[in-house]
């Protein structure tokens, strides 16, 4: 039987280390998937941390890591979607933390959320898609940008943040993001029409550039209340997303405003439309950093601790 290496944790005291341990034998509605490349999320440093063990079920030992790519390399007898060679990605979503990214192999129920990769779409590149891009897809939708929309994008140099800028920007919105001055010319690059510098004098700034307000606002960073006060900018009729559920929809109707609470829910169709924009190049993701799988620790503590611009890959050899 297939041994499975992976970083795992075995509590919530301990770190992200590399372990060993054998595949599970294969259900008949189950797929194995042999695993090319993951990527970092933010989700995965705060789970290797515990700092979800209110809110998901912990079941020990932990794999890190949601967002993958391979190759198909083995299916169970009831499986048709997918056969043996088949180049997919995907991510894992739900309340239960066990399986993960960040390991040789990964296997899940043919249901699941992942879909065959075009040709074209390397593995690094798709790996970096799944939870970044249907966030970002949402985001987007969220706030309906037409042409010459003021859409500002609070953690735009972001993983989801480089998607949601390059999103936005081709419906026509008029991209204004937040980010450092070493950040502007990516930024610019990306679509972003106006970059702001985050911090304590961002909503005075913008208020000074733009006295009519903004149309639309997607908050990639803050909870209650500083995203309430983002939100002091938008015009009658504004559009807002949050991917912390800072929208209070009772005081937002009160302003005639419109507001989400952006979730990563899987949506393999909205997987698809994300693998056909980065396979035709309308979609790009920027790749600021490459790990083998024994340094998958190291990546996670630099997602935690820098500045990120782009994604994290984790390149996985069995």
């Amino acid at each position: 039987m297939t041994d499975v290496r992976a970083v795992v944790i075995d509590g919530f005291a301990d770190a992200p280390h590399l372990a060993t341990f054998p595949l599970p034998e294969l259900a008949p509605g189950q797929v194995l998937i042999e695993v090319q490349a993951a990527s970092v999320n933010a989700f995965d440093w705060k789970a290797a941390e515990g700092r979800f063990k209110e809110s998901f079920d912990y079941q020990f030992p932990v794999t890190i890591g949601r967002d993958y790519a391979g190759v198909v390399s083995a299916v169970g007898a009831a499986v048709r979607r997918v056969a043996p060679g088949d180049e997919v990605f995907g991510y894992f979503t739900g309340q239960v933390l066990h399986r993960g990214a960040f390991a040789t192999h990964v296997w899940a129920d043919e249901d699941e959320c992942f879909v065959r990769r075009p040709a074209g779409l390397d593995a690094a590149t798709a790996a970096c898609l799944p939870l970044a891009g249907v966030v970002a897809l949402r985001c987007v939708e969220a706030v309906k940008p037409a042409a010459g929309d003021r859409l500002l994008i609070l953690g735009a140099p972001g993983g989801v943040g480089s998607l949601a800028v390059q999103l936005a920007a081709a419906a026509g919105a008029h991209v204004i993001a937040s980010g450092l001055t070493e950040d502007e010319a990516y930024l610019r690059e990306l679509g972003a029409a106006d970059v702001v510098e985050p911090g304590g004098g961002l909503i005075d700034e913008v208020r000074a550039r733009y006295t009519d307000g903004i149309d639309g606002l997607i908050d990639l960073v803050d909870y209650r209340p500083a995203f309430l006060a983002h939100a002091e900018l938008l015009v009658h009729g504004g559009r807002a997303a949050s991917v912390h559920r800072a929208v209070d929809e009772a005081l937002f109707v009160g302003r005639g405003l419109h507001g989400s609470n952006v979730t990563s829910m899987p949506d393999r169709a909205l997987l698809e439309q994300l693998a056909e924009l980065a396979a035709d190049g309308r979609l790009r993701t920027v790749i600021t950093g490459r790990y083998p799988l024994d340094r998958a620790p190291d990546a996670l503590a630099a997602a935690r601790d820098g500045h990120t611009r782009g994604k994290f890959v984790i390149e996985v050899a069995s």
